[in-house]
């Protein structure tokens, strides 16, 4: 008798890993112009620019740590304090916007790629090497730019600026910022023209619509959750709103000079709360009826709606002219600035890495490490920053390197100086964090590793394949990659939606939803199953 094995006895010959010639990733990344990998190229450049950035400013906060100048002469201070600025806005703030943008938008709107993609890897070179050409201007003989980095004439001009820095300073934004226009436009074209099947505009995620308000914003200025997100268009139209009155608010940093209309401009300044406050009734709002859990990007979002409203609070008082008044060109200015900017940017910032970094990775992160980050970063920047109110309202002018120790200033400033080593600590669990989870983070074996994503990013493989999609899930509302995770839910939100609009008619569904829901209704069977 002849022994038949069972092929589900047969050994199975172990996996082969196959690994490329030395070189080749970076080859490849160098060479790409897949949006995921420019968006991580995007992420990674300009974080390395936020810890030159962030150098720098350790070096000024040492330097006011007491009176009298310590280390560094005061054409030194204002070479820090001009590219310090410049790096932290238009080198890292902005391009790590669009680095998010790269990886996420097209998989929010199901689509296989960016309108532009030979353009989308122009635009990041372009980026860096501008970067790089500002950067430069340290190895000049007359050292970097110094005049600022807003750069007012007649700080900029020949005559008081005469070194090759502030050449270099500006050939490096023009460069960068170039880049950074031709990013925003293949933005605006991506979501106007490749979102998926059924994505209609009042289904785009929250964070397509704030890429799309933002790449305007750089278009005009550039010339140089559980449950369903509350608020949806409210969101959207406060977003819209913030997006033209942001043209105006500069003028609340001119008040003293008398070159403004003042009753014109405070009001627009104030006008500016307005829709802030409805994006905050909304966040709060979501909040409310959501099943919260702590984990480290939510820990960065409460960061984020904290600090910003600290900024928001204290950009009413700088509305009114009578406080700027006293407070303008004071460390109360340089507080205000730091809680939006940092609030908004660098806490949105790490939030968004440590949701996403499963997606654009394959692996976890370590949720430890990640709350230690949290932490030592809420409480270095509140204690470095907090202060400076204080500082302001006492007087302390801003941008200068020095003062005097009968001034009253070197309490808050030891203070201020020991939170911004805090700040930099952070970093290092952090990085340790990244490249840890990086080579040994836990595997991602599902779409979703978070369990209830709305947006269709979550509703391809993790990481997504280089097209994006190999199957366009249906999208019948703002929530795609929920209602196909969660299939048995999708009559009762639709009802839920139906109550919340005022028990409102729905709309008949269109031709080809009526079609599709009837094949779905009905299985398909083949004729030769009994």
């Amino acid at each position: 008798m002849t022994e038949v094995k069972s092929p589900l006895r047969q050994p199975v010959p172990a996996p082969v890993y196959r690994r490329g010639p030395r070189g080749s990733a970076l080859l490849r990344y160098l060479a790409t112009t897949d949006h995921k990998q420019i968006g991580v190229l995007y992420l990674v450049t300009s974080f390395a620019f936020f810890m030159v950035g962030g150098a720098m400013a350790l070096l000024m906060r040492t330097e006011l740590g007491y009176p009298g100048l310590q280390f560094l002469s005061q054409e030194q201070y204002n070479q820090l304090f001009t590219m310090h600025g410049t790096i932290m806005l238009l080198l890292y703030a902005t391009p790590n916007v669009f680095g998010f943008a790269n990886f996420v938008l097209p998989l929010q709107i199901g689509s296989p790629d960016v309108a532009f993609p030979r353009l989308n890897a122009f635009s990041y070179w372009l980026f860096l090497f501008g970067g790089s050409i500002l950067l430069l201007g340290f190895i000049t003989p007359g050292g970097a730019a110094d005049f600022g980095w807003f750069g007012y004439a007649p700080l900029h001009g020949a005559i008081a600026s005469p070194g090759v820095g502030g050449d270099l300073w500006a050939v490096g934004l023009i460069v960068s910022g170039l880049g950074t226009i031709l990013a925003a436009v293949n933005m605006i074209t991506t979501i106007a023209c490749l979102r998926g099947p059924g994505m209609t505009m009042w289904r785009m995620p929250i964070f397509t619509w704030n890429i799309l308000f933002t790449s305007v914003l750089v278009l005009a200025a550039f010339p140089v959750l559980t449950a369903a997100l509350f608020g949806y268009k409210a969101l959207v139209w406060a977003t819209a709103a913030i997006t033209g009155l942001s043209f105006s608010v500069w003028a609340h940093h001119m008040f003293a000079t008398g070159a403004v209309l003042l009753p014109f401009f405070s009001l627009l300044s104030f006008l500016i709360a307005v829709p802030t406050g409805i994006k905050f009734f909304n966040w709060i709002g979501t909040m409310w009826k959501g099943q919260l859990t702590f984990e480290t990007p939510m820990l960065f979002s409460v960061g984020f709606l904290v600090t910003f409203l600290f900024g928001g609070l204290s950009g009413v008082l700088l509305a009114a002219p009578v406080i700027d008044f006293h407070t303008t060109d004071t460390y109360f200015v340089v507080a205000h600035f730091h809680y939006v900017l940092f609030g908004t940017i660098v806490f949105a910032t790490f939030a968004g890495i440590y949701f996403w970094f499963p997606k654009i990775t394959g692996r976890m992160m370590d949720e430890p490490l990640g709350k230690l980050h949290f932490w030592v970063t809420f409480i270095g920047f509140h204690t470095t920053f907090l202060v400076h109110h204080w500082l302001g309202n006492e007087g302390m002018p801003r941008r200068y390197a020095d003062y005097l120790a009968s001034d009253g200033f070197t309490a808050l400033n030891v203070i201020s100086t020991i939170g911004a080593y805090l700040l930099g600590i952070s970093m290092l669990p952090f990085l340790w964090n990244i490249f840890r989870s990086y080579k040994y983070g836990r595997p991602v074996d599902v779409d979703d590793p978070w369990g209830h994503g709305n947006s269709l990013e979550w509703a391809t493989s993790t990481p997504p394949p280089r097209h994006n999609f190999t199957e366009l899930p249906r999208i019948r509302s703002e929530r795609p990659a929920f209602e196909l995770h969660y299939p048995h839910m999708v009559e009762r939100i639709h009802a839920e939606a139906h109550v919340t609009k005022g028990q409102r008619s729905r709309k008949p569904p269109a031709p080809s939803e009526e079609m599709a829901a009837a094949t779905t209704q009905h299985e398909v069977r083949d004729p030769r199953e009994k």
